[in-house]
């Protein structure tokens, strides 16, 4: 029987340290949990970092790994969500004309820049929303196509909590 899994937001402040990455990343692949978005960023504290990450994780595994992960002597805290994860896709397409505002206004996607060869409208919503407007706008319009790293609709954690 498969174990149920989580596809799940980890947010990890931690000391900005040379090798954290590879640090943290060991964990995940030694437990060979799937990390499928990595995204590190400064904060307004000096030396502390943002690291979020998506995984999918097993459920009964998750509470220990994140035990696992704030004994890690450069992290501060650790933060999971689920179920709130979104991103922002970006399409590059070569025409803008009624059709594709149909489309946008449709699928709730907006003009983000208009350039001389071509505009780029943007779009926020799970990975299916994305990849749902990405087939219907697929075809020689589309020059290309990209997705932001992730989005949350809270706090990602308590900084009150850090000082």
């Amino acid at each position: 029987m498969k174990k149920p899994t989580l596809q799940t937001i980890f947010s990890i402040y931690a000391a900005d340290k040379k090798g954290l990455i590879g640090q943290i990343l060991v964990y995940f692949n030694r437990k060979n949990f799937a990390v499928s978005s990595l995204n590190v960023a400064r904060t307004d504290i000096r030396d502390l970092v943002l690291v979020t990450l998506e995984a999918v994780v097993p459920e009964k595994e998750l509470q220990p790994f994140v035990e696992r992960l704030k004994k890690v002597i450069e992290v501060y805290d650790v933060q999971t969500y689920a179920g709130c994860l979104k991103k922002t896709g970006f399409y590059r397409m070569a025409i803008l004309n009624e059709t594709l505002w149909g489309i946008m206004h449709r699928y709730g996607a907006v003009l983000s820049s208009l350039g001389e060869q071509s505009v780029v409208i943007s779009k926020t919503g799970s990975d299916d929303d994305l990849e749902e407007l990405y087939r219907r706008l697929e075809g020689p319009h589309l020059l290309g196509f990209c997705k932001s790293g992730l989005i949350v609709d809270q706090s990602l954690s308590p900084l009150v909590e850090l000082g």
